[in-house]
């Protein structure tokens, strides 16, 4: 799959907004709904206690997947706000869609 692709988004997913009040912005994907909606977080205005509902239409999808955090959340050890951050910020650095300098969930359309 390729960046751009928003058929298949899988938990723990990269995605990026491309509608609404939160365009541009980076999440990961906690849950996949059947009726086509996704729950996202950033760890930190949309924490995992609180994620925010999406329709997929409104995401560009990356093939990048926190694989640490899908092995955590699995085994029931829970997956806190920082380890999101943190997964996060990794997850693009290396998608390219922002410098090491850019804080959390920020990508190049913000900047």
């Amino acid at each position: 799959m390729d960046a751009g692709a928003t058929a298949e988004v899988r938990p723990w997913q990269l995605v990026t907004s491309v509608a609404g009040r939160d365009e541009g912005h980076a999440y990961l994907v906690v849950r996949v709904s059947g009726d086509g909606f996704v729950d996202l977080v950033d760890g930190d205005k949309r924490k995992v206690d609180a994620p925010k509902r999406k329709n997929v239409r409104h995401l560009v999808s990356y093939p990048h997947i926190a694989g640490d955090l899908a092995g955590r959340d699995g085994s029931g050890a829970g997956v806190k706000n920082a380890d999101v951050r943190a997964a996060l910020d990794r997850l693009t650095i290396v998608a390219g869609l922002r410098g090491s300098q850019t804080g959390s969930g920020q990508t190049s359309l913000d900047r």
